[in-house]
């Protein structure tokens, strides 16, 4: 399972998520509650900095101007804290690398990134971006890519992590855009592994459990490792865009004669169970 590690910087964030709910409480109503959601999960990612420096005043013009999100809040010791729709947000700025060469492993699995390897490895810093309080998984998804977003855009960024996933600043950005034409970026949220072997093309998925669905997976296939990650990223975006949920037994196809078998077995890439299209 790969696990995103905090390192030496683990104290501090949960320093940060724990202010951050005082202030919430301290803005609820005499008698009144928070209202509890069906997604509780905190959406966490790495924007990696070549430099040591982080300029959060670039970074709310940047919000301003590219998805119309006004910030009135200020940066308090490297770290900024806001509200968008009931949902928080936090950017902490950690003037560290992420340690134990964690981004760099994972960078290894990006095949469509040749170079994340060697690039990811100049970073000098980080900012630790945190999205709590959404009221589901789309919603709080799409908030934490403008904020990345924005990020990203800082002329130092190279790149984010959200392990597994490693994606180029530049790219990430371009991509993001999608969402002014209400196109769902998953393929920022969702992480598609490949490796192939004598016995043919394999693909994973690694993320769709945040949105409430079973991994997926494709084994050995004898078609090509481009059109398994084609299948793979087809139905992938079909589950997340449609809020679909597949089961065991059924058949899955994008045309009238395809119809792919999906069976529910423990995962062979993944931990714990994983839904395997007959591709």
């Amino acid at each position: 399972m790969t696990r995103i590690n905090l390192g030496s910087e683990g104290e501090h964030v949960m320093g940060l998520f724990d202010k951050l709910r005082r202030r919430k409480k301290e803005k609820v109503p005499a008698g009144g509650s928070v209202e509890s959601t069906n997604y509780n999960e905190t959406i966490v990612g790495f924007v990696l900095l070549e430099r040591d420096d982080c300029d959060f005043d670039l970074f709310i013009r940047n919000m301003k101007n590219e998805w119309d999100i006004e910030i009135e809040e200020r940066p308090e010791e490297g770290n900024l804290f806001f509200e968008v729709k009931g949902m928080q947000v936090v950017c902490a700025h950690i003037a560290a690398p992420v340690p134990d060469r964690e981004v760099e492993e994972n960078a290894k699995l990006n095949i469509l990134w040749r170079e994340a390897e060697q690039v990811t490895s100049r970073h000098q810093s980080q900012i630790i971006v945190s999205v709590l309080n959404a009221t589901n998984a789309i919603e709080g998804h799409v908030l934490f890519t403008q904020t990345a977003s924005a990020l990203l855009q800082l002329d130092h960024a190279l790149a984010i992590y959200m392990a597994p996933l490693v994606v180029e600043a530049s790219q990430y950005v371009e991509t993001s855009r999608g969402i002014k034409h209400d196109e769902l970026p998953v393929s920022l949220w969702i992480f598609i592994g490949l490796f192939q072997n004598a016995k043919g093309a394999s693909a994973y998925t690694y993320g769709l459990r945040n949105f409430g669905k079973e991994e997926m997976e494709i084994m050995q296939s004898s078609e090509s490792l481009s059109d398994v990650f084609e299948m793979m990223f087809m139905t992938t975006t079909y589950v997340v865009e449609n809020d679909v949920t597949l089961h065991d037994g059924e058949t899955l196809g994008f045309s009238a004669e395809q119809k792919l078998s999906i069976s529910l077995s423990k995962g062979v890439a993944t931990e714990g169970n994983s839904l395997k299209i007959g591709f």
